[in-house]
This record gives structure tokens, sequence and C-alpha cells, in this order.
């Protein structure tokens, strides 16, 4: 069954910029410098970006990444953290604690305007979640969600251990229903754009209760 991207809410509050000069300085890529002191980033989007004012945009020397200004952080236990790759403005993640050793480093969207429409569409499942939703409101709304995430930055999810793969698969486990062949791919390998450009999700369907 294929399922259509629909249009999707990402109607959010004012999220606050990036200092300009401070962007300039340490020699961020322009495109990254007009969205972050235009849009901004949220100061708290589900606990799964957290600004940190203190700490934002201080630079550091990162494997793999090179040279790099952070962003945010995860509220997930450990502190992993957003980076800005100032090489090519694509956001990575820090993997460990805050104050540790890095455990390892990952690419996690090809640019900040990625990063904006994936916490956008992150923000407006947890807005539609918090309404108290059916069953079949609550898929309808996880499949979308998963399909507008995919849409966002495809590239990312080619990866499955990628951090946006792993988010939005705990997003997808939040059904009360099972998916038919559970365990072997997850609805974010099932999202992908037909002849027309149109995003869709070919859904497997669901166990019988």
């Amino acid at each position: 069954m294929r399922i259509e991207a629909e249009p999707f809410d990402y109607t959010v509050p004012v999220w606050r910029p990036y200092d300009a000069a401070r962007l300039r300085a340490v020699g961020a890529p322009e495109a990254a410098v007009a969205s972050l002191t235009g849009r901004g980033l949220p100061d708290n989007t589900l606990d799964v970006f957290v600004r940190v004012p203190e700490r934002e945009l201080v630079e550091a020397d990162l494997p793999e990444c090179g040279r790099a200004a952070f962003l945010g952080q995860a509220m997930d236990g450990f502190h992993n953290t957003y980076w800005l790759s100032l090489s090519d403005g694509s956001v990575w993640m820090r993997y460990g604690a805050a104050d540790g050793p890095i455990d390892h480093m990952k690419r996690i969207n090809t640019s900040v305007e990625t990063l904006q429409s994936i916490l956008a569409v992150l923000e407006a499942y947890g807005r539609a979640e918090s309404g108290g939703l059916g069953i079949d409101a609550r898929d309808d709304l996880i499949n979308q969600t998963v399909i507008h995430a995919v849409a966002a930055d495809p590239e990312v999810f080619e990866d499955d251990e990628n951090w946006w793969s792993l988010t939005f698969l705990e997003v997808e486990q939040s059904s009360a229903r099972i998916l038919l062949g559970d365990g072997e791919r997850s609805l974010f390998q099932l999202v992908s754009r037909d002849e027309s450009g149109r995003w869709g999700l070919d859904h497997p369907g669901y166990e019988e209760d």
C-alpha cells in the first residue's frame, strides 16, 4: 500500500539565531551562516536537540570531521553533541560523554538547512502526538512523520545506524500495532520518491490483532 506525503504542519515557535559575528569569526560556510542567523535552531526539541548557550560555536578539531563548531547536544544520558563542519557546512554527531573521550564521529546531516527541516518534523510530531490520538490517527501521524523526515535529508537515511534513522525508528516503534514482516525493514527504509517527484511510503500493512 502506497501512502503519499500529505501537507505537514511545520509551524513552530520562534527559534533563536546564532551570533553572526561569531559564525564569521570561526569561518563557517556561507550557507550555514545564512541558516543559523536566519531561522536558527530551537532551544529544545523533545530533548533530542538542546541548545547550550555557554558552549555555542566553541571550536574543536574532531576526528574525520575536522574543524568544527558546537551547535547543541542530545539529552540522552551521554550528552552526544552536534557539530557544524567548518569545511563543508554538514552536521556531525560526536558520540560520548560530555567530558569523556570521543567514542566516534558520524555525519548526521548534509547541511544545517536539512537539520532544521528534520527538527521541524520532530517538533510537529511532538505537538500532534501530545494531543491524545486514537490508534488510527497515531499511525497516520507516524507514517507522515517518517515520510517527511526522510524527504528532508534522504541521503542520511541510507545509513541504518545514522542518528536520525535510529531516532525515527523509535517514533515508528511507538505504534500500538506490529508491522507485517516486522524485523525485516523499518518504515524509513520504505520511503521513496516516485517518477513525479512525490514522496511516499510503501507500507507493508499491520498484523491482525
